[in-house]
């Protein structure tokens, strides 16, 4: 019996060869658009943490223009407050403020007296120079109106050192903070990226099932 394997025909090798030639071709042609599940589910998972992360510049975009009135010197209704709102108040400033610098320029955090509420502002040009000894000037003492966004404390973690030297200082709780000279409808940035976010979450979920799709085949 002879050992050398059976050889088929060059007509079977030919229509062999082709059909997987043809099947090649055909993988090749297939689109290959989606992700290793574990990989999309991960994307997605993490915008749309970012996207609840974001949530409240959004809400606060689509909210009302009509201001809450907190009111003005001996006539408060901060119980009229609502966090993440457009709201308005006149006061009389405490005679501390707190200097801040952000990326969009320089604030100053003041309370209003015989409230609860805090204020950050833009800074005027004589608050901006320094002393001799270095430090800032007091802010302004005149009387204020102020118009912005109304975030509780829990909404503004960002600012909590300022609440807790605020209290230090005068004794008196602080509950609220109004971030003048931000009107709804105004921050398209953060509503484009907030949109992004969401469209970036919905994409990933699509490229999850088009990889399970992909898988089972």
């Amino acid at each position: 019996m002879s050992d050398t394997p059976e050889r088929l025909p060059p007509d079977e090798l030919t229509a062999d060869r082709e059909k997987l030639i043809a099947q090649m071709e055909r993988d090749l042609a297939r689109p290959r658009v989606g992700l290793l599940p574990p990989v999309a589910v991960l994307a997605m998972v993490a915008g749309l943490s970012l996207a609840w992360w974001m949530r409240s510049d959004a809400q606060y975009f689509f909210s009302s223009r009509d201001p809450i009135e907190l009111g003005a010197e001996g006539d408060y209704h901060l119980e009229r407050a609502v966090s993440n709102r457009y709201a308005q108040v006149h006061g009389v400033p405490t005679v501390r403020g707190w200097y801040v610098q952000e990326n969009d320029g320089s604030f100053v955090v003041l309370g209003i007296n015989d409230t609860s509420l805090l204020v950050k502002r833009v800074t005027f040009e004589d608050e901006n120079r320094r002393l001799s000894d270095g430090k800032r000037p007091q802010p302004r003492q005149n009387p204020f109106f102020a118009r912005g966004r109304l975030l509780s404390r829990a909404d503004a973690e960002k600012y909590e050192d300022v609440f807790r030297e605020h209290e230090q200082w005068s004794g008196a709780p602080a509950k609220w903070l109004l971030l003048a000279e931000q009107p709804p409808g105004k921050d398209f940035s953060s509503v484009a990226m907030f949109a992004f976010v969401l469209l970036f979450s919905v994409v990933n979920a699509w490229l999850f099932v088009r990889g399970l799709t992909l898988k089972r085949r």
